[in-house]
């Protein structure tokens, strides 16, 4: 590989947000075109052995996409990830650990995944972005050393990849959109105003709260879309959590007894009946006490007042009458960030919208870093030059 020039911009930049439910991934190669992936939240350490044979007897799978056959390994750790993990050796996603553990391995198989998407080859620079619960922002140096250190050498399907980790950005879950809302408004305007950024996700619920223009909370809560369906688990029986949860979404409001069939369990007729109608009954209900439960904990951490809320995550767009209605009299504002066409069309969609935030906050930072790095050796290159011809003179 030829030798990158000193404060060029990074062969790859890349963004996570490590979601409970699927581990989203804005990326960009020299093109600089954002692109998507999204990976499955399991994670499964196994023996090296476990993968070899797996590698060994698989079949078809060099066709399928790299984020559906990612392994890696590092400092004598190998950890199958994502899809893999789930489907092939029953890992799980892992909801009761802190994120910032299961960190480093997602952050490799993505960064792995994009690069055989980008044709990288084996060496290359990356500027890496995360995105943490607030709850667990202090880890961000631990995260980053793991980061740091396993992308020098790791080993995955395509061999040993050596990445140089260029830059590094490690900010709390609602950052992304919080600075994408904010950086094009009169800052005069947002110093005069109360606003919080209101994640609900799968696995937390989470609460940038800005006052006078500068951040001054954040906070995370265990109340994420995996609560309600706990809730509707312990009313009905023998259900999959992710069929359960992708039907519910689907459903929508009130529920749809089509959405829901797909995850029936009997197969006699009348029984389905039976048990399709439980099923919604135990949706309603469950939803009633879930929305309960987090709007009084908006009540406990939130102030009363509260010029603008930008409400974001999946679970905010499935509980769009009950949000709205609670913050009913505050300015409210979806999402925050508008996805470039490219992006909104993917199925995640609004998901998608932290982590582009943090793409563009990132992206932006390291081509001022490089600009500036560029106009200051122009000036010295000028300055040296105006020498020589001072002395030659």
């Amino acid at each position: 590989m030829s030798r990158k020039k000193k404060n060029a911009f990074p062969d790859l930049l890349i963004v996570l947000d490590l979601g409970g439910s699927l581990t989203k991934v804005v990326y960009m190669g020299s093109d600089k075109q954002p692109k998507s992936l999204c990976m499955e939240p399991e994670v499964l350490e196994l023996p090296k052995a476990s993968l070899q044979s797996y590698e060994s007897l698989k079949m078809g799978m060099d066709a399928a996409f790299p984020g559906d056959r990612a392994w890696v390994g590092s400092d004598e750790k190998f950890y199958a990830v994502g899809y893999l993990a789930r489907e092939q050796f029953n890992g799980n996603a892992g909801l009761s650990q802190l994120k910032a553990d299961r960190a480093a391995p997602k952050a490799l198989a993505a960064v792995w995944a994009a690069s055989v998407d980008l044709q990288l080859g084996n060496e290359f620079s990356a500027a890496v972005g995360v995105l943490l619960p607030p709850g667990e922002f202090e880890n961000g140096l631990r995260v980053r050393e793991a980061i740091e250190q396993g992308l020098k050498a790791f080993e995955t399907p395509n061999g040993t990849l050596n990445v140089t980790l260029a830059h590094w950005d490690c900010k709390p879950e609602g950052a992304g959109i919080y600075l994408m809302h904010t950086c094009n408004r009169d800052s005069a305007l947002i110093k005069d105003k109360s606003i919080a950024v209101v994640m609900v996700g799968f696995r937390n619920a989470s609460i940038l709260l800005s006052q006078r223009g500068a951040v001054t909370k954040r906070i995370t809560s265990e109340l994420g879309f995996i609560k309600l369906l706990k809730k509707v688990i312990e009313k009905t029986s023998g259900l999959d959590v992710n069929q359960l949860a992708e039907s519910i979404s689907r459903a929508g409001d009130p529920p749809s007894f089509d959405a829901l069939l797909p995850v029936l369990r009997s197969t006699d007729e009348l029984q389905r009946k039976k048990e399709v109608l439980e099923l919604r009954n135990a949706i309603i209900t469950s939803r009633q006490e879930y929305t309960s439960s987090l709007t009084s904990w908006f009540k406990e951490v939130l102030p009363q007042r509260l010029d603008e809320v930008v409400l974001c995550g999946g679970t905010s767009d499935y509980l769009q009458r009950e949000l709205s209605n609670h913050f009913k009299g505050t300015t409210i504002v979806w999402h925050g960030v508008e996805l470039p066409s490219g992006l909104s069309k993917e199925r995640l969609g609004n998901r998608m919208c932290d982590a582009f935030g943090l793409y563009e906050f990132l992206r932006n930072a390291i081509w001022a870093e490089v600009s500036q790095s560029v106009r200051t050796r122009s000036k010295s290159k000028s300055t040296s030059k105006k020498v020589e011809v001072a002395r030659g003179a």
